[in-house]
């Protein structure tokens, strides 16, 4: 069984009396363990998908599945809880907030999450050695480089151990260098902890380290690239 299914979804906008037709049918699975590459066109409607698998927007029809488990019928309340406890997402720029350290800004989503929780000091110090952060850790975002700020918000995707995280072109705002840097975090995070992408992206380097592509053009999923040329 697939770890997130997408079954027939459908999302249209409407603006100037018009409708836009964004997602026409989107089927697609993502195995446990596996990093995805979601590619096609700007405008393609990326990161609509991505909202609606993320839960952050419903779709007009079809569904989301996450371990199996239909989102749809959920209230906001539970997907909220849910959202947080089992997804995890990396957009281009990091949106980390100013007036918090590093250490302050990878606690929130456990506080989010009802203030019950604890970060595990062990798993986290693990991802600050990982990302060569642990000297940073005290340190505002203002006084990180724009590298160093991606790379904590990779961290704080991960901080709810999520079963799958989203990433919306997450090395678009990256030089050459650091977009390495940043998928080879992702590949060993990967490793070390089977953790799950699906990675929105133009990037053929990225993408030719994603362990499967798929092409989004006029509103479905395709296996080949070229058709969304």
């Amino acid at each position: 069984m697939a770890l997130l299914t997408a079954d027939d979804i459908h999302k249209s906008y409407h603006l100037d009396g018009s409708r836009l037709d964004i997602l026409r049918g989107v089927n697609l699975d993502v195995e446990a363990g596996s990093i995805v590459a979601l590619m096609g066109p700007s405008g393609s409607g990326k990161s609509t998908l991505l909202n609606i698998l993320g839960t952050l927007d419903q779709p007009d029809r079809g569904r989301v599945l996450l371990n199996g488990r239909d989102v749809s019928g959920m209230t906001d309340d539970d997907l909220s809880v849910f959202r947080n406890r089992n997804i995890g997402f990396i957009f281009q720029f990091h949106h980390l907030l100013p007036e918090l350290t590093l250490w302050e800004n990878l606690e929130l989503p456990l506080k989010l999450a009802g203030g019950k929780e604890k970060v595990d000091p062990s798993y986290l110090w693990q991802l600050l050695e990982l990302t060569g952060l642990v000297d940073r850790r005290n340190h505002y975002p203002g006084q990180l480089s724009g590298g160093e700020r991606q790379r904590v918000a990779v961290i704080r995707a991960l901080v709810n151990r999520p079963g799958i995280v989203l990433a919306d072109e997450p090395t678009g705002n990256l030089d050459a260098g650091n977009g390495a840097i940043l998928m080879n975090l992702i590949e060993q995070l990967r490793q070390d902890h089977g953790q799950t992408f699906l990675i929105a992206t133009h990037s053929e380097l990225l993408a030719e380290r994603a362990d499967h592509r798929l092409y989004l053009y006029e509103g479905v999923i395709n296996i080949t690239p070229e058709v969304a040329a």
